[in-house]
C-alpha cells in the first residue's frame, strides 16, 4: 500500500506507476487462476476434434455400404451458390458423382444435428448445409478427385475414414468452375 510518507509527498507519475504495477500483478494472478481452471476443465472433459481433423477411426459417421438401389435425389443447382466459388465447384462435382457420395460418411457429423445419412445428403437437402461446411466441401472434392482417378467408392470411403480428405486445399477452388 502506498503512503504519503513513503513517497515523500504526492508525485502523480510515481503514483501512476505504482498503481499500474499493482494492477498488473493482480491481472497476472487472475490470468494464472483462469488458465489453471481451463486446464483442469480440459482434462476433465472428453476431447473434441476440430472440424478439419477427423475423429478417431473407431467412430465413423453413417454411410451406405452399397451402391443405391433406388434413384438418388438431384444435387441442389450450383447456380444457387454464385459468389461462393468453393460451393459452386463442390456442388458441380457432387452432381457428377452422386452414387459415390451416397456411399461416404460425413465427418462434420451432420448425422447428429441434421439427420443426414451420408455425404450426399449434405448436397441434396434444402438446408444447403454443404455450402457453408468446409468438411463437406473437402470430402466431396476429395471423392471427386479420387473418382476421376478411377478409384472405387469403397476405397474412397476407406481413405476418407483415414482422414485423407483433410489434405484438400480449398484455395485451389477459389475461382468459379470452368467445367
Amino acid at each position: 500500500m502506498l503512503t504519503w510518507q513513503r513517497m515523500g509527498g504526492f508525485d502523480p507519475v510515481v503514483w501512476r506507476k505504482e498503481i499500474w504495477k499493482a494492477q498488473r500483478a493482480g491481472a497476472c494472478r487472475v490470468a494464472a487462476v483462469l488458465l489453471l481452471t481451463l486446464f483442469a476443465l480440459g482434462r476433465a472433459l472428453p476431447s473434441q476434434s476440430s472440424p478439419n481433423r477427423p475423429r478417431a477411426v473407431t467412430q465413423v459417421p453413417p454411410y451406405h455400404a452399397h451402391p443405391p438401389r433406388k434413384p438418388l435425389p438431384p444435387v441442389l443447382p450450383w447456380q444457387e451458390f454464385v459468389g461462393n466459388p468453393w460451393a459452386e465447384n463442390a456442388y458441380r462435382m457432387a452432381a457428377r458423382i452422386r452414387p459415390v457420395l451416397y456411399q461416404q460418411p460425413c465427418y462434420c457429423w451432420c448425422s447428429r444435428t441434421l439427420g443426414h445419412t451420408c455425404l450426399l445428403d449434405c448436397f441434396t437437402r434444402p438446408d444447403k448445409h454443404a455450402a457453408d461446411c468446409q468438411t463437406c466441401l473437402k470430402e466431396a472434392i476429395f471423392a471427386y478427385q479420387q473418382t476421376m482417378r478411377g478409384v472405387n467408392a469403397r476405397t474412397i470411403r476407406a481413405e476418407i475414414i483415414k482422414g485423407a480428405w483433410v489434405k484438400v486445399n480449398l484455395a485451389h477452388y477459389n475461382h468459379p468452375p470452368t467445367f
